[in-house]
């Protein structure tokens, strides 16, 4: 009986589906072809759209998003030229010879390639508080980076050859991982997989609702570190929009719908960072070049691991990266919403922020404006109207409040 089916099993996979020609064959697959062709989502571009200046923006400056003074291009560029003179007498210099190792024998410019764009996201984000390991491990299929051991990053051969040419998409792939380490995602995902093995314990169906709890929170700690990287990599001044390639690369790969999978869809990922980055604001760029002003080329040496390097901390360093609290969050949100026209966010969170500040309320009036005349549409003038009306009340004596209300 076994001979039979498997004599069955090979007619049946030999046998063509239709009678006809192979060209008919060919066109009957076409509508797959279409549909799962990879160039499309390889060639992708994920430009942050122009910002329309022919209406104006209102905006007395009442927010600060920084403290930190405006820089002098001329001596950042100064500051630069030094740099990069230790760069090529020192650091090349470290990094001159190629690492034997049975896993993997990354070049020296593939390590330097790795440590200056490692060492400019440190320096930008003011992260040198602790030696940071960055290894370029051997793998031919597998395109990937993670992160572990506190300070320790490591990207796949597959991965680094597939975007080599792309600092840029390199820039987001070190500082998604550097956002795990930084928001301790590693503690969180130790935490989530006691609980899941303790899940085993208990019967009946609820189980599989905690895990797909779970499952729920390591996707979430997956686009935080997303959020996390577009945020060092814009402060070290790298592109987001040539970085968006990682994740374009990403969105060609093999992906199956699944509740085991703990990281999200390459699609929904892209979607989110596109989002991100309508409340990035403008003074991050001035900040990192502030900090790499004040700071100093961090050391390097060849790791006793022999597939990595480490690049050293800064000991006389002073400041160090903290992440935003959510009143800070929500505030950042708000502004750069607003400094990049993304109104009807801006309304969102300056709401969220509370009506029990003027400013906040100024600044939904302002937002408001702008979409009226932008649309003409008048429940948006109403709006403007309603909070100039609040932020009066709170404070009548400012005059960007006095101004507001008779313009309005």
């Amino acid at each position: 009986m076994k001979k039979i089916f498997v004599i069955l099993l090979a007619l049946a996979i030999n046998t063509p589906a239709f009678a006809g020609s192979y060209l008919d064959r060919q066109l009957k697959t076409t509508k797959k072809n279409v549909k799962y062709e990879s160039v499309k989502k390889h060639t992708a571009k994920y430009v942050t759209p122009a910002i329309n200046t022919d209406i104006e923006l209102k905006d007395p400056h009442l927010i600060s998003l920084s403290d930190i003074p405006k820089v002098n291009e001329k001596e950042y560029q100064a500051k630069i030229a030094k740099d990069n003179e230790i760069y090529n007498s020192k650091i090349k210099k470290a990094l001159n010879k190629n690492i034997q190792s049975i896993n993997v024998q990354p070049a020296a410019v593939d390590f330097y390639d790795v440590y200056r764009i490692a060492e400019r996201l440190i320096r930008a984000n003011n992260l040198d508080y602790m030696n940071w390991r960055i290894a370029i491990r051997k793998s031919s299929d597998d395109f990937n980076a993670a992160t572990a051991s506190a300070n320790y990053i490591y990207i796949n051969t597959a991965l680094y050859d597939s975007l080599y040419t792309n600092p840029d998409a390199l820039a987001f792939v070190i500082g998604h991982e550097m956002g795990h380490q930084i928001l301790g995602h590693e503690q969180r995902t130790a935490e989530i997989s006691i609980k899941l093995k303790n899940l085993k314990k208990v019967d009946g169906i609820a189980p599989v609702i905690m895990k797909e709890k779970y499952i729920f929170e390591l996707r979430d700690m997956e686009y935080a570190a997303d959020a996390m990287g577009v945020e060092l990599m814009t402060r070290a001044g790298f592109d987001m929009n040539n970085g968006m390639q990682a994740l374009s690369f990403m969105n060609a790969l093999p992906n199956v719908k699944t509740l085991s999978n703990t990281h999200p869809m390459p699609e929904k990922r892209i979607n989110s960072i596109m989002e991100i980055r309508s409340a990035i604001p403008s003074v991050w760029v001035n900040d990192g070049k502030y900090n790499i002003m004040h700071s100093n080329v961090l050391d390097v040496k060849k790791s006793s691991d022999r597939v990595s390097i480490v690049i050293s901390q800064n000991a006389a360093a002073h400041q160090y990266y903290r992440p935003e609290d959510m009143q800070t969050k929500l505030k950042r949100i708000a502004y750069a919403s607003y400094e990049n026209r993304n109104m009807k966010n801006a309304i969102k969170y300056f709401n969220k922020l509370g009506d029990d500040d003027y400013i906040n309320c100024l600044y939904i009036s302002y937002a408001n404006e702008y979409l009226y005349k932008q649309t003409h549409d008048e429940k948006y003038l109403k709006a403007a109207k309603s909070a100039a009306e609040k932020a009066q009340a709170l404070m009548p004596s400012d005059k960007y409040v006095q101004e507001q209300v008779s313009a309005l």
